[in-house]
């Protein structure tokens, strides 16, 4: 979720510029580290369809760094997978993405497991990759995750594969419940 609950409702109803400026505002987030406030500037601008390159390369230098001290930091990796996205940096974006899915199984933790899993199919579908995308969110709505077809009907994350059949026929489909008693 980029930048906490409020940017995300500002995100999912399309209002970018709102929020930008509640990002760039909000008294709790000023204390968030300077590479975390400009990969978030960056992922919102990139849904936006805004050409972002330029604080993409400040935070691409920041993060790198950072990553260079600190190889575990696996929310550090997927800021920067956002990141390479903005610099068309797309087999960087994928190769970083699929490390966090492949350190943090669903196995290991359902929750955060399932939630590389969806960073993995966000980044394979702005990455040219849409069939990978769509299976793997076939297979997560099949299981019990923290992804539903109600928020893949609004997020604008999956803009890219919107109108793709596959990914309209998971729309149409039976939203997972858990199991049947």
């Amino acid at each position: 979720m980029i930048g906490g609950f409020p940017v995300y409702l500002y995100v999912i109803a399309r209002r970018f510029a709102d929020a930008l400026t509640f990002w760039d505002t909000a008294p709790e987030i000023k204390s968030d580290p300077h590479s975390r406030r400009l990969s978030a500037r960056v992922a919102i601008q990139v849904l936006a369809g805004q050409d972002a390159k330029a604080e993409a390369e400040e935070a691409r230098v920041l993060l790198e760094k950072q990553l260079s001290e600190r190889p575990d930091d696996l929310f550090g990796r997927t800021e920067l997978a956002w990141v390479y996205l903005a610099l068309g940096r797309k087999a960087d974006a994928l190769r970083l993405s699929r490390e966090v899915a492949d350190l943090l199984p669903i196995e290991m933790d359902a929750i955060l497991g399932a939630t590389a899993q969806i960073g993995l199919a966000e980044t394979e579908a702005w990455s040219g990759q849409p069939e990978h995308a769509t299976n793997r969110l076939r297979h997560l709505l099949s299981i019990p995750s923290v992804i539903s077809i109600a928020r893949l009907k609004i997020d604008p994350v999956w803009d890219p594969i919107r109108n793709r059949p596959d990914f309209q026929q998971l729309l149409s489909g039976p939203e997972q419940i858990g199991p049947k008693k």
